[in-house]
């Protein structure tokens, strides 16, 4: 009996902290779908303006616009796919930075243009002393920060531009592919408004279509890896089974409950179980840096009631099973 809870306690724990390996998988992929698409969620827009706009002026109507906050606007530069002109208002979203740091609110009324580069620059930059430069047409631009991270994402081949003011009160905001995420989702009738567009649709990304339009096809490995954990639980209470024949023999020798049988056997296998789950699930949570906790604790959560349910109707059909046998003797 000790070495089979023993046994059941390790699988247990086993799976739950295969399962937290898998839902860091699926968080590290998240990422590198966002990162691949210059950091912005999948509810990103696309604007298309109605009428001319400088960028100083479309800054201003999402500025003075008390129902949109905390928003990345990005101008994006249709010959250089690699350069993005960022304005952003509020407490937006920021990419994960190797160094450095990002933007913060005085750069975007700065007379000076400042710069956040991906890994790849990095090497590229002119450091004459602690301040680090990037040489875009002929011109030093101080670089602030380096974006990415160590797996690596199209992130690492941008760079992200302010404007001064004499840039932003003579560009044309229509000149540039104009992208506007915000940290929650935006509301499409009031920034369609605000901004005088003429249309807005869901930025067109083929990571983000993915995403989108089928989560397991960008999750398939992660998904079937979750499959595999959840039968391997079911295969956890039918192992558990394998000794019952042996243990309600002597049940019924000692004259013992049937009923009471089942209850006792279904508690020890509850109680291992929840202790392989719980183990297995914080070893896993202290090893790897889990950003959201409530999917895990809901999977494994709902793995152990099914393995709980299913043990004791299978428990409950072997008793019945052997004892229908015992009465045809």
């Amino acid at each position: 009996m000790i070495k089979k809870n023993v046994w059941l306690v390790v699988y247990a724990a086993i799976l739950a902290f295969l399962s937290v390996l898998l839902f860091l998988k699926i968080q590290e992929r998240n990422l590198t779908i966002k990162l691949n698409n210059h950091n912005l969620s999948a509810n990103a827009y696309i604007v298309t303006l109605s009428k001319k706009l400088t960028i100083e002026q479309l800054n201003d109507r999402l500025q003075k616009t008390a129902q949109l906050d905390d928003i990345q606007v990005h101008y994006q530069d249709k010959q250089h796919k690699n350069i993005t002109y960022f304005y952003g208002i509020g407490n937006f979203a920021v990419p994960p930075l190797i160094k450095g740091s990002f933007f913060a609110t005085a750069d975007f009324q700065s007379q000076v243009n400042v710069a956040v580069v991906g890994q790849s620059y990095q090497k590229k930059l002119y450091t004459p002393k602690d301040q680090s430069y990037l040489k875009i047409n002929n011109k030093y631009i101080p670089v602030l920060g380096v974006m990415g991270n160590h797996h690596g994402s199209d992130l690492d081949n941008q760079i992200f531009i302010t404007l001064n003011k004499d840039q932003r009160t003579s560009m044309l905001a229509n000149n540039f592919r104009i992208v506007i995420d915000g940290k929650k989702v935006l509301d499409k009738r009031i920034l369609k408004k605000t901004v005088a567009a003429s249309s807005i649709r869901y930025i067109n990304h083929k990571h983000f279509l993915i995403e989108q339009d089928s989560w397991a096809a960008s999750h398939w490995e992660e998904l079937l890896g979750l499959i595999a954990v959840a039968l391997a639980f079911v295969g956890g209470a039918l192992v558990c089974l394998l000794p019952a024949r042996k243990e309600y023999l002597a049940a019924v020798f000692l004259q013992k409950d049937i009923k009471k049988f089942i209850f006792d056997e279904w508690q020890f296998f509850a109680l291992f179980n929840a202790l392989g789950v719980i183990f297995g699930t914080i070893i896993g949570l202290l090893v790897f840096n889990i950003t959201s906790y409530a999917v895990i604790f809901v999977y494994n959560g709902a793995l152990y009631l099914l393995a709980n349910c299913l043990y004791v109707i299978l428990l409950k059909g072997q008793t019945k099973k052997l004892n229908k046998g015992d009465l045809n003797r």
